[in-house]
């Protein structure tokens, strides 16, 4: 079985081919505009079914006619695979795209389009073996999917606010900082990577003797107006600085408080970290996600299992890439046992 792949982000579009063999291959990855750098949402969606489509056109030789196309999306994806909302890549827009349509008009194929934290945990799911567990992704956005090998469906994102944590209100004051999707003081405005980004600009111009003693402006050569996180601020952390390490923990807290409660609730044995802010912390982030999740716990018979709760998904491998392959894969083998 062979198809088209897509992994559609905030900041990045990836793609590549599953082979006969189930085997991914000819993985590319590209900038697409972002909201972030001033771009609408009539620029943005163009751009990435353009991209779509040409990488179809180029690729019609390695891939059988009648194979579908997949995408993993950032947002809530309806039961029929319609976007609801895309806060991370289009912003506040009531004009949600029909991407799946679209793609399937332009291409001639079959297209499913599911939640990309789905597709992550798709992926997990063949390669772990926890009964029930959480993968919550920290990249331009927060988001999360549980799966439950008891469960029929196997990754439990239906409803299609099912897992969309991102949006909870976690600071209410009328200062707090607004969501992409217009939202105020929603978890993904205050602890996703962009949001960390945002506010160590914010917390630099307002305090700048501190900021120029960090690591971020002394070594990475970052000012309060060109600061970010691949160039400056995730190079610091990873180098100790203790400045850029208290940005993380003082924006990591609502996350923890938020995962430790989840985990409680629904019995989780593991919280497995994506996303790229995450990912390119590495071991620095589950550090600091342990250490507030210690900090939250106040009951012996979970407090326990903390040391081993959070761990960081593989990094050798594209991981939603690999979900929509393993989502063909699931759908052909039937319900999970």
């Amino acid at each position: 079985m062979d198809a088209l792949l897509f992994d559609l982000g905030g900041t990045f579009l990836r793609a590549g081919i599953m082979s006969d063999a189930g085997m991914v291959c000819e993985t590319e990855r590209i900038r697409i505009p972002s909201i972030a750098d001033g771009h609408q949402a009539e620029v943005i969606w163009p751009h990435v079914l353009g991209y779509i489509v040409n990488y179809a056109s180029a690729h019609r030789e390695d891939v059988f006619s009648g194979a579908p196309l997949v995408i993993s999306f950032p947002g809530p994806v309806s039961a029929s695979g319609r976007v609801l909302q895309a806060p991370t890549v289009a912003g506040d827009s009531m004009q949600v795209f029909d991407l799946a349509a679209a793609a399937a008009q332009k291409t001639g194929r079959r297209v499913f389009l599911l939640n990309d934290i789905s597709a992550a945990a798709w992926r997990l799911a063949e390669t772990r073996p926890e009964r029930r567990f959480l993968v919550v992704t920290v990249s331009s956005g927060i988001g999360s999917k549980i799966f439950d090998r008891c469960h029929a469906s196997g990754v439990l994102d239906q409803p299609a606010y099912a897992g969309e944590i991102g949006h909870i209100v976690v600071d209410d004051r009328r200062s707090a900082p607004v969501c992409d999707c217009g939202g105020r003081g929603h978890l993904g405005a205050v602890a996703s990577g962009r949001a960390i980004e945002r506010h160590a600009r914010a917390r630099a111009a307002r305090y700048p003797n501190a900021f120029r003693r960090s690591k971020a402006a002394l070594e990475f050569g970052a000012t309060a107006d060109t600061l970010n996180n691949e160039q400056h601020f995730v190079p610091a952390v990873r180098a100790g600085d203790a400045w850029a390490t208290q940005v993380v923990l003082r924006c990591t807290r609502p996350l923890a408080r938020t995962l430790l409660t989840v985990a409680m609730a629904a019995g989780l044995e593991r919280v497995f970290v994506i996303g790229g802010f995450a990912q390119a912390l590495g071991s620095c982030y589950i550090k600091i996600l342990r250490h507030l999740s210690c900090e939250y716990s106040r009951y012996d018979v979970v407090h326990e299992r903390l040391g081993s709760m959070f761990e960081l998904a593989s990094e050798d491998c594209e991981m939603c890439l690999e979900g929509c392959a393993a989502f063909l894969r699931s759908r052909r083998s039937g319900p999970w046992s």
